[in-house]
């Protein structure tokens, strides 16, 4: 049976909301990366990872000695590789992972027959260890988010630490996404939706702590993911964060963005600046930097590094996880979040705000406005063409890809 006909597996994105979570957040990869690594040293059963970027280098020569040491020692361990994110990644280094044992599948082959198939990549990060503690976030297998090796100069990410019902969930996810992975190339993978499903509620409780839900997405009109942001800003009643590497929203986030602002509700945006590992992306964001300047939207530009980091807090509740809120992500990638209704949690993520915001250039909506207009063309130039390019490639697949009679 050809990888165009097979059977995908079931599928879900949106799981209830888990009481008694233990969540923490740790920021930075000297916080989350030793965690990581003395966990999986301590595994017993299982080691499941799933990640978009990993690259040859030191970071990856001390994981596959730990991966490969846990190994000797019985312990299960895989590894699901998107097949572009992981094209850093030496044919050497290929063979050392199969050397030690360790079961790697790559996300969705490159095919010359299905060009626009490729538009479907695996962007999460997830790692799971012994099916009792899950780590979930932004981290990239490459020299550049370790501190140890890239110095201040390291790109700032974070991981939430997760214990208790939802590494369950985070489990069934990696199993669906590995179970896909096993079919090879996959022209019918962007075919591969949701039906309709109803979002569980928020728990009704005046002193929520430890609910956690894990919320993922795979590209595609009607993204959970992006639904359920748009859904708390728009009933945002105090204030608004949202923390992003590429600022390129969609249309229905930044509509909700703005009136959120305009009813009087604190909204802050908080992206990289000069430091970033893609400038055009950097200049088609600024391009909606007035409107939203202009309906009263704080807009700060991190400084000191790479801000890699995706989180969003609306009042009580925040989340965190792979997905950028972008227009590119929205349309194809495979995400994972973790959604939280936790005050403690909600603390942390604020104070890390105020971190950052302790690092950032804030943008003068005056100085803004008399900007030179050489920059104003370079902005409107990228955005035009950055969208444009999104419209195109979503027309040829709906081209490509035929209604399917069953």
């Amino acid at each position: 049976m050809t990888a165009r006909h097979r059977p995908l597996p079931p599928s879900q994105l949106t799981w209830p909301w888990r009481e008694s979570c233990h969540l923490r957040l740790q920021a930075g990869g000297m916080r989350f990366l030793p965690a990581i690594r003395t966990a999986m040293q301590s595994a017993r059963h299982s080691i499941a990872i799933e990640l978009y970027l990993a690259a040859s280098g030191a970071l990856f020569d001390e994981w596959l000695r730990v991966l490969g040491e846990r190994v000797a020692a019985g312990v299960q361990v895989r590894m699901l590789l998107d097949a572009i994110g992981c094209d850093e990644l030496r044919s050497e280094d290929w063979q050392r992972l199969d050397m030690a044992g360790i079961e790697v599948r790559r996300f969705n082959p490159l095919q010359w027959r299905h060009p626009l198939s490729a538009l479907v990549r695996d962007h999460r990060k997830l790692v799971l260890v012994d099916g009792e503690r899950a780590w979930v976030g932004g981290f990239c297998l490459n020299d550049e988010s370790d501190p140890r090796i890239a110095g201040d100069q390291a790109w700032f990410d974070g991981m939430v630490a997760c214990r208790g019902p939802v590494v369950d969930d985070f489990t069934e996810l990696f199993e669906q996404s590995w179970a896909l992975a096993g079919l090879g190339p996959i022209s019918d993978a962007m075919r591969w939706r949701l039906h309709r499903h109803t979002v569980p509620p928020l728990p009704a409780t005046e002193q929520p702590q430890g609910w956690a839900r894990v919320q993922a997405a795979r590209g595609g009109r009607n993204n959970p993911m992006l639904r359920t942001l748009v859904h708390h800003v728009l009933r945002a009643e105090r204030e608004v964060w949202l923390c992003t590497p590429y600022f390129l929203p969609p249309r229905s986030l930044h509509k909700a963005l703005l009136l959120a602002a305009r009813r009087g509700v604190d909204v802050r945006l908080t992206v990289p600046g000069a430091s970033t590992d893609h400038a055009v992306l950097r200049h088609a964001a600024q391009h909606l930097y007035q409107r939203l300047l202009h309906a009263g939207v704080c807009i700060e530009e991190y400084q000191p590094r790479f801000l890699h980091l995706k989180a969003a807090r609306v009042d009580h509740w925040c989340t965190l996880g792979s997905f950028n809120y972008d227009r590119w992500n929205s349309s194809w990638n495979l995400e994972a979040n973790i959604e939280i209704i936790d005050l403690d949690f909600c603390r942390q993520l604020h104070g890390l705000q105020a971190r950052l915001s302790g690092d950032s250039q804030r943008i003068d909506p005056e100085r803004w406005r008399r900007r030179q207009r050489w920059r104003r063309w370079r902005e409107q130039f990228w955005y035009w063409f950055g969208t444009r390019l999104i419209y195109q490639l979503r027309a040829l697949r709906r081209l490509a890809l035929p209604r399917r009679k069953d």
